[in-house]
């Protein structure tokens, strides 16, 4: 049986996934991460995501590749929020009405916010002394 992830992290800088899926993760989300567009493919087909997170400038397989090849295997229905530090190609994403884009270095509160539209946490942790120490401090931009 498949395993069932909430969100596929892809992108082919290593930090950029890490601090992703631990961010998750602390917001009570199960992630898998994949590092290029090929990789991405196969995780979609495997993990079963509910979302993926998706840069959109990778190796291989561009994000825009990724998303026409979920069309043609009749995976289209997977949300997909494509990030990218390319201004101009985010005005292009705008102007094209894709549905979901976010621009790099983004807001984690704002990224968390789109995510939470598509996926809920599985589990919240408990607000105490014995927490995760937090991440960030609310003003900090990744």
């Amino acid at each position: 049986m498949k395993t069932i992830q909430d969100i596929l992290v892809v992108d082919d800088d290593s930090a950029t996934v890490e601090f992703l899926i631990r961010a998750l993760h602390c917001q009570g989300y199960l992630c898998c991460a994949a590092y290029d567009g090929e990789s991405a493919l196969l995780a979609i087909t495997t993990a079963r995501p509910a979302l993926v997170l998706l840069d959109l400038h990778l190796p291989g397989l561009t994000g825009l590749d990724v998303v026409a090849q979920l069309s043609r295997h009749g995976l289209s229905h997977v949300p997909v929020i494509l990030m990218t530090a390319d201004a101009a190609a985010a005005t292009q994403l705008a102007t094209a009405r894709f549905p979901e884009y976010i621009l790099k270095p983004f807001d984690l509160d704002e990224l968390l916010a789109c995510v939470a539209r598509y996926v809920r946490p599985r589990r919240r942790y408990a607000r105490s002394h014995t927490a995760q120490p937090s991440i960030r401090s609310s003003n900090d931009k990744w």
